[in-house]
């Protein structure tokens, strides 16, 4: 399967914004950092600082559209138990084995400060091993590793992805679509009325489950089939900087609309539409990239520095927050410059030796 350049690209920025969400973010009081006022209401203008956190988003719609890719273009199919047994054996021996060595590691910084003696400690380690922490309020941002939250949703998305695949051979993409992204929404209205599961300043444990972000995934599966089937594809190469520019404007309303709900100028009521804004946004940055020819906006996505972060991006989100427990224990500027130097370095190995350990090094590197 040709590697896509962008999509590797995009995933770079992703990982990029999740690190600084949870390195440098901290210096800039969410929501937009800086608040301007107009006539008695908040501008923010530098929202974007206090949005790192939207490269899980991205993350999870790029999910979506590598992993139905081979599906949607023929090269693999999902039609016998031998071919869901391939998919899960697959997807097990590409996510597990770093999960289960960073959870190790994350176990042996905290087991002093757990009692060992008591019973949520074990209940915890066993929700850990099996991958099932989202389905509690208290182990759904585990404390071993926060970051290990979007992971477990991922995992759940692998475990239901097969059928996923099934519907839409039966039903087509878009009454597919049509019905996940009228159950996403649902969910995330529901999620409203329970504020008792907040979980984090923006996470939920009903909103953020895997039901409540499935559309995530769906919006990639989707972009995916268009991508393939050159839907409007001399549209969207007419249009591609326009659509790119586009694709930034509704990316900044998301983030203003949820600046506004979260420092309640609009009532929570309209915490459901976030969501939505963010993949109509990276739907459009996706394809807009996908379908433009060479150009400087274009290669901000495809240069090798930011595709190798892309590419790296799973150990480098598995380890960052580990590392930031490690290294951080002020924010000088000569512990950010090791944190960041380690974590690469770690990260690189970790890509190489155990991510793709039965792969030639040129194979695993941007082209």
């Amino acid at each position: 399967m040709k590697r896509l350049s962008v999509i590797n690209g995009l995933r770079g920025y992703a990982i990029l914004g999740v690190i600084y969400f949870h390195l440098i973010g901290v210096f800039f009081n969410r929501p937009g950092w800086y608040v301007v006022t107009i006539s008695d209401f908040p501008v923010f203008p530098l929202t974007y600082l206090g949005h790192g956190w939207l490269g899980v988003d991205l993350f999870f719609i790029l999910s979506g559209f590598v992993l139905y890719l081979p599906y949607a273009n023929g090269s693999r199919e999902l039609k016998t138990k031998t071919d869901w047994w391939t998919f899960y054996k697959n997807r097990a021996y590409r996510l597990l084995p770093l999960y289960y060595l960073t959870l190790i590691i994350s176990i042996f910084f905290i087991v002093h400060e757990s009692n060992v003696h008591d019973w949520s400690f074990w209940k915890d380690m066993i929700m850990l091993l099996t991958v099932t922490f989202n389905f509690t309020k208290e182990t759904f941002i585990p404390q071993q590793n926060y970051v290990l939250w979007s992971l477990g949703i991922e995992v759940l998305f692998s475990i239901v992805f097969p059928l996923l695949v099934w519907l839409i051979v039966k039903k087509g993409i878009v009454k597919f679509c049509g019905f996940v992204f009228y159950l996403s929404f649902m969910v995330r209205v529901i999620s409203v009325f329970y504020p008792e599961y907040i979980v984090a300043p923006h996470l939920n444990l009903i909103k953020d489950s895997l039901f409540g972000r499935l559309d995530d995934f769906a919006t990639g599966m989707l972009i995916c089939h268009w991508f393939v089937t050159n839907w409007k594809q001399s549209f969207f190469e007419k249009y591609s900087i326009p659509l790119f520019l586009f694709s930034i404007v509704v990316i900044t309303l998301g983030c203003y609309l949820s600046d506004y709900v979260f420092l309640q100028y609009f009532r929570s009521y309209y915490e459901p539409l976030i969501n939505t804004f963010f993949q109509l946004g990276f739907g459009l940055l996706t394809l807009s990239l996908l379908h433009m020819k060479k150009n400087p906006i274009r290669f901000l996505y495809t240069n090798k520095l930011v595709q190798l972060c892309g590419m790296m991006c799973y150990s480098l989100y598995l380890w960052h927050g580990n590392m930031r427990m490690v290294f951080m224990a002020d924010y000088s500027a000569l512990r950010i410059i090791m944190y960041c130097f380690f974590l690469f370095s770690l990260s690189f190995l970790t890509y190489r030796y155990i991510e793709f350990g039965n792969k030639k090094l040129g194979d695993i590197l941007p082209k």
